[in-house]
């Protein structure tokens, strides 16, 4: 058997659409605040039991159709041994940014089994304890994204540091960045064997980078994903926030589903990719934190009406991952209502 979420993208009516949320094992829930005083953010990310524990709070409240495993997009370069920080009010800070093609050399060394092995033993344990009828899903972020995180060492708006290397040596760049997509493919194969159905890329910074570039460099280099991931048959999904420069461009993209965020419309990005692919979106994670349940509700309808006239099956979710101050009878909301709008 597989699941609804598998079937559904494959062509086999449920009569709905599957849903779930970006971010759904997080601060929006009691049970994982109760968890997060106990321990640090690293340690719930690479103890295996813990991990698998946090990916499964959901299911005790929400209806959802696939589990996304906890982890964060640069739990890759922390387990080959970068000293990345989680600070508060700050986000990820490394003291000594990547900033030389010789710096990237250490993803020629990384081995999944040996770095990040504890993401392979929580997938397993949470591919256990849930039902065949709920789809597993692994991730990773996208190499410019995780790049950004690395050569600025910290969160900010400008991204000087790397778009500064981009227009001085793109090669250079573009050279490092394939180091980084090597160690990515081995990422998530090592995911995919240990039981997800599919993975979702996350390049949350696609936003700061030209669309020349994009065309010309960067595309190769997520084929280069795509192409391998898909001899592990699994389902790909591509997760850019705020690319809309981009967006007719993603014809050239060789993955099975595209998230997309809330800056636009279903049917726009349709008609733009061309049919290509199955959508996954988009309510405004403001919505969940801000409206009423009433209004997420009639939200949520607009966008299932929308959905049933797409070229292909479209998941539900968020336009991005979910607030920490969201209630939790918004999420609710979200979730009842895309379940009970039949297809």
């Amino acid at each position: 058997m597989k699941p609804l979420l598998i079937e559904h993208l494959e062509g086999k009516n449920q009569g709905r659409f599957p849903v779930w949320m970006m971010r759904q094992a997080g601060r929006y829930l009691a049970s994982y605040r109760s968890i997060r005083q106990q321990h640090s953010f690293w340690e719930m990310v690479t103890t295996p039991s813990l991990a698998s524990e946090v990916s499964l709070l959901p299911l005790e409240t929400l209806p959802l159709d696939a589990v996304i495993f906890f982890s964060d997009i640069l739990t890759l370069p922390f387990g080959l041994g970068l000293p990345i920080e989680m600070r508060e009010s700050i986000g990820p800070f490394l003291e000594k940014p990547l900033r030389s093609i010789s710096d990237f050399e250490v993803f020629e060394t990384f081995d999944s089994e040996k770095h990040t092995g504890f993401v392979g033993e929580a997938l397993r344990d949470i591919k256990r304890k849930i039902e065949p009828s709920i789809a597993l899903l692994g991730f990773a972020g996208a190499p410019w994204t995780v790049a950004s995180y690395l050569i600025e060492g910290r969160s900010n708006r400008h991204f000087e540091n790397i778009k500064s290397w981009l227009y001085r040596e793109p090669s250079q760049l573009f050279k490092a960045l394939d180091r980084l997509t090597g160690a990515t493919v081995d990422y998530l194969k090592m995911q995919a064997i240990s039981g997800v159905n599919a993975v979702q890329i996350f390049d949350t910074w696609l936003c700061e980078m030209p669309r020349k570039t994009f065309v010309e460099l960067y595309v190769p280099l997520l084929n280069q994903i795509f192409d391998e991931l898909r001899k592990e048959g699994i389902k790909l999904i591509y997760f850019a926030k705020g690319a809309s420069h981009v967006l007719p461009d993603f014809r050239n993209l060789r993955c099975d589903v595209l998230s997309v965020d809330s800056l636009i419309d279903l049917p726009e990005v349709d008609k733009l990719t061309g049919g290509q692919f199955s959508l996954q979106g988009n309510l405004d994670p403001i919505l969940l934190l801000k409206a009423d349940a009433g209004t997420v509700r009639k939200h949520t309808r607009s966008i299932v009406q929308q959905a049933r006239w797409l070229s292909k099956p479209a998941i539900m979710n968020l336009g991005h991952g979910i607030l920490p101050q969201t209630p939790v009878e918004n999420a609710k909301a979200f979730v009842e209502e895309a379940r009970a709008l039949w297809v």
